[in-house]
């Protein structure tokens, strides 16, 4: 898997998130590890992430044009 794949980047972003919430769910149950989701689950992770990645790349191809440099 790519580094930066959306793949990668879902299981980053969940990753992350149970670290913020100490592996917890809201009723204090373990959250299941990445392999253990559902795969709809790991989608909506995914398309999550894929869709930060898109408008952080457009924020900066933004702001390269504004700045007058390469795109």
């Amino acid at each position: 898997m790519a580094p930066h794949s959306p793949t990668a980047l879902g299981q980053l972003n969940y990753l992350a998130y149970s670290e913020a919430v100490r592996g917890r769910a809201h009723d204090g149950q373990p959250l299941p590890a990445w392999e253990d989701l559902s795969e709809a689950a790991q989608g909506g992770w995914i398309a999550g992430a894929a869709s930060v990645a898109d408008h952080a790349v457009g924020d900066w191809a933004a702001a390269r044009e504004t700045q007058g440099g390469p795109r």
